[in-house]
């Protein structure tokens, strides 16, 4: 018995072990998924067309607040100059972007994770509103007092309506209510573009919710309690490109939040993501002739570290080529298994993942019937092509080319009959199908058709296990926050390469043998 494999093993997975205490205890990692948390990878695409002039893109970024928390920024600029500013008195952070020239198009990117949580806050019951709230705040509460461009807080509309509302109530719980259903329930909510000031919204009622939410400031000034706006994302797994508005009121020495439009009176979901406070524009730019903007939202279990060592550290166009690369040695171990222990044939270790990674462009089933037809193709051309007697490197060229016109004529008519899935066939590995048909040929000459569809059976078998296996969130999640994890696959790879024992697939194929040395026994 060969100790040396066992003991490297053992190592192996001691190693692994003691890398990932080290992370949990010193780098912050965490080997618990967050189900309790709202953990987000936020992207925000900017694609931008240029004057041939000098331009300047600002963007507000989030921070870190009591219940968000920001990591691993990344900025990918295309050439342009980028800072990070802060502004003093609202605390907001702006990412500029500029160009001496900018001409043509560019696309520029801002990606990050965040870790939010949902807060609900106690509104002090017995606080009154002070007689002169601009003497009994800090100057910094003056711009969150006074009137400004589109929140009218000194209107005399403003104040009339304010008067028919809490009347001679100074209570600010009770000042604060009553501005609250009034503006959700009497003014009426319409998403238009181009959100209204505090005093058209007021003069028509009807408002989206930017419109609301100045509104809900400008009494809330007007009453003598410090307001101010509140932009951000609601965050839904996929795409939008749209953002929200809602407000916040300091009562009792904190701010707490009002959304008028989703009926959320004094709480905040886990799912509200801040960029920025006051009446601000998310986007500010000069020289750009043309701009488009979105954003992409996708979920995360496992906090994201930002630490030099973390894969998280990386840009994001690296991210994904890891995520790939991580599953290769997984995909080997699944191919070992399979071949080692059960008995599956297939052509070659790497074909199997391969295939899988193609899948997982398309669905499986697309990917097993397309496969089946291409190789079926390929088979009836090699045919044809040996009977013409033609040397191999014209064959396989030929087969290439004859592949490629087949996948063509496959993506127009599942264009023409609505399956659009099938688009994506040409991710496939034209070489990976070249081969397979040649393998297959082959294996048919030497071995017979029957060990040909087995062994194409499973390679296609073994593609779709891995498939199978490589879509488990958790286990995306956990290789790429932990990648010291591929040590103790290394360490099953050396186990699989000592097993002697009897392939699943014996047991059936020598079945006979059983049934003889149990009627021997009897």
């Amino acid at each position: 018995m060969n100790r040396r494999v066992y003991i490297l093993s053992a190592i192996l997975v001691i190693l692994s072990a003691v890398l990932i205490a080290a992370r949990v205890i010193y780098g912050g990692f965490t080997v618990k998924p967050e189900y309790s948390q709202n953990m987000w990878r936020i992207s925000v695409v900017m694609n931008l067309g240029g004057k041939g002039e000098k331009a300047k893109l600002s963007l507000t970024l989030p921070r870190d607040t009591e219940r968000q928390k920001i990591y691993n920024e990344h900025f990918e600029n295309k050439g342009m100059n980028f800072c990070v500013r802060e502004k003093a008195l609202s605390g907001n952070r702006i990412g500029i972007w500029s160009s001496a020239l900018l001409d043509g198009r560019k696309s520029i990117r801002y990606t990050f994770s965040a870790q939010l949580k949902s807060v609900n806050y106690v509104i002090p019951t017995q606080l009154e509103i002070p007689k002169d709230p601009e003497a009994s705040y800090p100057p910094e509460f003056d711009i969150w007092l006074k009137p400004s461009q589109f929140i009218q807080s000194d209107d005399p509309l403003v104040a009339k309506r304010l008067k028919e509302i809490i009347g001679t109530r100074r209570k600010a719980d009770d000042v604060v209510r009553g501005i609250y259903d009034f503006v959700r329930e009497g003014v009426k909510y319409r998403s238009e573009k181009g959100s209204k000031d505090a005093k058209e919204t007021l003069e028509k009622l009807c408002a989206d919710c930017g419109g609301k939410a100045r509104l809900f400031v400008a009494l809330s000034r007007a009453a003598g309690i410090p307001s101010r706006l509140v932009g951000g994302l609601i965050l839904k797994k996929g795409v939008k490109s749209t953002t929200h508005v809602w407000a916040e009121c300091y009562l009792g020495g904190i701010w707490i939040p009002f959304d008028v439009v989703n009926k959320h009176y004094g709480s905040i979901p886990g799912h509200y993501l801040e960029l920025y406070r006051g009446d601000y524009f998310l986007l500010k730019h000069s020289g750009i002739e043309t701009i488009q903007y979105f954003f992409i939202f996708a979920r995360e279990r496992i906090p994201p570290v930002d630490s030099a060592w973390s894969l998280y550290a990386l840009p994001l166009r690296f991210q994904g080529l890891i995520n790939v690369l991580l599953f290769i040695p997984i995909g080997a171990l699944i191919v070992c298994f399979f071949r080692t222990v059960i008995g599956i044939p297939t052509f070659g270790t790497f074909t199997p993942i391969l295939l899988t990674l193609a899948f997982r462009e398309i669905s499986p089933v697309v990917g097993l019937v397309s496969l089946s037809a291409i190789v079926f193709l390929g088979c009836v051309l090699r045919r044809i092509l040996d009977s013409l007697r033609i040397l191999m490197f014209s064959r396989l060229s030929i087969i290439v080319t004859m592949v490629v016109i087949f996948i063509i004529i496959m993506s127009v008519s599942a264009w023409r009959f609505g399956q659009q899935s099938v688009l994506y066939i040409s991710m496939f590995p034209m070489v990976i199908m070249t081969w397979i048909i040649e393998r297959f040929s082959i294996s048919q000459i030497e071995d017979g058709t029957r060990a040909a569809f087995n062994a194409l059976g499973g390679t296609a078998a073994v593609a779709g296990a891995a498939y199978f296996l490589m879509e488990l969130h958790s286990l995306r999640a956990y290789l790429f926050a932990f990648p010291e994890l591929l040590l103790v696959v290394l360490a099953l790879l050396l186990l699989l390469g000592r097993y002697t024992g009897i392939r699943l697939t014996e047991l059936w194929r020598f079945r006979e043998f059983s049934k003889i040395k149990r009627k021997s026994a009897q």
